[in-house]
């Protein structure tokens, strides 16, 4: 018996898409992940669309990492992803918002108002653990994935932050996951890396410390801090 939850997003997919013929803005997370399966179950025509985001850091406000960084970036995929979808015949589109994102300090929710893009997750009202129960649900083991936000949440506001940046943070990132942190974020402050983990004392490893700073030196890293209030989404935010 599928449970009210499912239910309730189920209905809620085939009120906005009764055609049952939709395009879907897919990150590969784990809200577009679940939602991209329940769209299948109930036999939905699906075209995915997935952006390179990196191509978003050519737009100043996003390299500049600015407050606004969401919507800039939003407004290029977005429209770039109905562009390519309504030329292969799709004419209603959904992404992977859920209710909580609502509640947040997030630019890119006026981008996905602004082109028309539904959001069926958030529309039934259904949090990021509700939405991972039906992801349990369903079998899916994505939906004991962590979250894994945008990485330029790691930086500071008003920082220039280029692709090599990026790319040695979520190494960083992997490297800690793959000792046994599987919840993390590498938090940057120009010489320094602010830890988020949720296990403080296992972190307190010295060859463990050094080999992320041998990781993260590229950018300049030259000091390791560990957050004592441990793993915080949005923390740049506060």
């Amino acid at each position: 018996m599928k449970s009210e939850n499912l239910l309730k997003l189920e209905k809620t997919i085939l009120e906005l898409a009764p055609e049952k013929k939709v395009a879907l803005a897919f990150s590969k997370g784990v809200d577009s992940s679940i939602l991209l399966e329940v769209l299948r179950r109930l036999d939905m025509d699906v075209f995915t669309f997935t952006f390179d985001t990196n191509i978003a850091l050519e737009i100043p406000q996003v390299a500049l990492n600015t407050r606004q960084r969401c919507y800039f970036c939003k407004t290029l995929m977005l429209s770039t992803f109905k562009k390519i979808a309504f030329s292969k015949g799709y004419n209603v589109f959904f992404d992977g918002t859920n209710a909580d994102d609502l509640l947040e300090f997030r630019p890119g929710l006026k981008a996905i108002k602004e082109q028309g893009i539904l959001s069926p997750i958030a529309k039934a009202g259904l949090s990021k653990t509700e939405l991972r129960e039906i992801g349990k649900e369903l079998g899916l083991d994505c939906a004991a994935e962590p979250s894994s936000p945008c990485y330029l949440t790691r930086f500071p506001y008003d920082t220039l932050v280029n692709i090599e940046m990026i790319k040695v943070v979520e190494e960083a990132e992997k490297f800690l996951k793959e000792n046994g942190f599987k919840h993390n974020r590498v938090r940057i402050h120009k010489e320094i890396a602010r830890i988020e983990v949720l296990d403080l004392k296992s972190f307190l490893d010295k060859a463990l410390i050094e080999d992320l700073l041998h990781i993260l030196s590229p950018i300049g890293v030259k000091y390791i801090t560990l957050d004592m209030l441990g793993l915080r989404s949005g923390s740049m935010d506060l």
